[in-house]
């Protein structure tokens, strides 16, 4: 909930714009690895300014979940299960608003969820850098900081404060919205192989998977902000005792919500992360 909003002095005209790089994947998806290691390589070469998370939709279940071969007389044999479903509503629904429109065409990538001249606001992994290196230069008029966050082993609870902050005024309002990922899930995954033949991986390192929204992507209002104004929202939300919160992290995402302004109606203008541990 939007605790508190109040105004500050001597914030800074801009901040450093971290970038959000969306993965639409999938477990049945021999080339997505290949997009996690570009995304991977990023998130090396830029430490702080990138976050990343692998949505997996239920739009494309034939990609998720049970991977299937078939034998010699083209009868279907499954030949593994993920552990738990990677797909959720949240990615359904921001696949509904960003694309792809079609589905069983991964993996998509979506950077800051900006429509960039020539593509959807998704597009291939191999346009990833270039669209990345210049959005590198842009600054954000505010900035994202966790004020709290505490997690109760003993009830599964996470307890956390988010303050966003600006440093000038903007023309319109922005909402902000609340995820929770994981990391390093070793699980099924199909991969590219050599000769035309894929590699189903049992062990596979997943990570930055998308586990649930606590605020969900329409988010919350945080009205016509003017420079120095400063809003605390707080959220109290359970973690499943199947998901581990030693390799988890909490993001927030501050984002445009106006599908009447066009293609960049969803646009992400800062981002914040912070470790659930």
């Amino acid at each position: 909930m939007l605790d508190s909003q109040y105004s500050a002095s001597g914030v800074p005209a801009t901040f450093t714009k971290v970038q959000l790089i969306e993965d639409f994947s999938g477990v049945s998806c021999p080339n997505c690895p290949a997009a996690a290691k570009i995304i991977d390589g990023i998130d090396t070469t830029n430490p702080g300014r990138v976050v990343d998370i692998v949505m997996h939709s239920n739009l494309d279940g034939k990609l998720s979940d049970t991977l299937i071969v078939r034998d010699e007389n083209n009868n279907s044999i499954i030949l593994g299960a993920s552990k738990s479903t990677y797909r959720n509503t949240a990615s359904d629904i921001l696949r509904n608003i960003l694309g792809p429109k079609s589905t069983q065409n991964l993996p998509k990538i979506s950077l800051n969820r900006k429509f960039f001249e020539g593509d959807e606001i998704v597009f291939l992994k191999e346009k990833l850098q270039s669209n990345i290196t210049a959005e590198l230069t842009q600054s954000s008029p505010a900035n994202i900081t966790f004020k709290s966050h505490v997690y109760d082993p003993a009830t599964h609870i996470l307890k956390a404060v988010v303050m966003v902050q600006y440093g000038s005024a903007i023309s319109d309002s922005d909402y902000i919205s609340v995820a929770l990922k994981e990391d390093k899930i070793k699980d099924w995954q199909e991969k590219s192989g050599s000769g035309g033949l894929n590699v189903f991986d049992s062990n596979y390192i997943h990570n930055a998977v998308l586990r649930k929204y606590v605020y969900p992507q329409s988010g919350i209002l945080l009205p016509n902000p003017t420079a120095g104004k400063t809003f605390e929202i707080s959220f109290n939300t359970t973690i499943p005792a199947e998901w581990n919160p030693d390799n988890m992290e909490i993001v927030a995402i501050l984002h445009k919500q106006n599908s009447a302004k066009g293609n960049n109606g969803y646009y992400v203008s800062q981002v914040g992360e912070v470790k659930v541990k």
